[in-house]
């Protein structure tokens, strides 16, 4: 289960989490899946994916890659389909290889990244890349399965990306798993 306490953790929790104060105490969304917050314009999910809708696939959900490796070079091929992926970087997040990078598209890619149960509409409870936002995304290799996690800059407004993706990333260091 990935769901946390940002107050405080207890030993059923798989992964703590400092969330900054600007996204409030509490998740919008928090399922065994599926975290979000979701305050001033600000943005972060954390999702292990149920199932993916491949770019290019036939429409239908399939397994997610089972590795953190196999999701990353999942997440390369997506350049194929109006996927563009830059500022890509090792890391280390709890203890754990991650992959960051940034990520743009002109077409909707509706479930790419993944969607939270495997009965989830595809065009409406599902996510992955969006044409007028930029996604700063990490890969984790999480135990038993990658962990996705991003967040997101509305380009047709002006903002500033450092800000949130430090803001992203600085969250990122904090996160610990049981």
């Amino acid at each position: 289960m990935l769901a946390l306490s940002a107050c405080e953790a207890t030993q059923e929790e798989p992964l703590t989490i400092t969330v900054p104060a600007s996204l409030g105490t509490r998740p919008v969304s928090d399922t065994g899946t599926l975290l979000t917050w979701v305050k001033s314009g600000g943005r972060i999910r954390f999702l292990l994916p149920s199932v993916v809708c491949r770019p290019g696939g036939n429409g239908r959900p399939e397994k997610p890659p089972a590795t953190y490796r196999d999701y990353v070079a999942y997440l390369h091929v997506q350049a194929g389909y109006h996927a563009n992926w830059r500022d890509e970087e090792a890391a280390t997040v709890g203890g754990r290889a991650a992959t960051l990078l940034t990520g743009t598209t002109n077409e909707p890619m509706d479930g790419s990244f993944g969607c939270p149960t495997a009965r989830a509409d595809p065009d409406k409870d599902c996510f992955g890349l969006q044409p007028d936002y930029a996604f700063r995304v990490a890969v984790v290799d999480a135990p038993g399965r990658p962990l996705a996690a991003w967040t997101t800059i509305d380009l047709t407004q002006v903002q500033n990306p450092s800000a949130a993706f430090t803001r992203f990333e600085d969250m990122l260091r904090t996160l610990r798993f049981r």
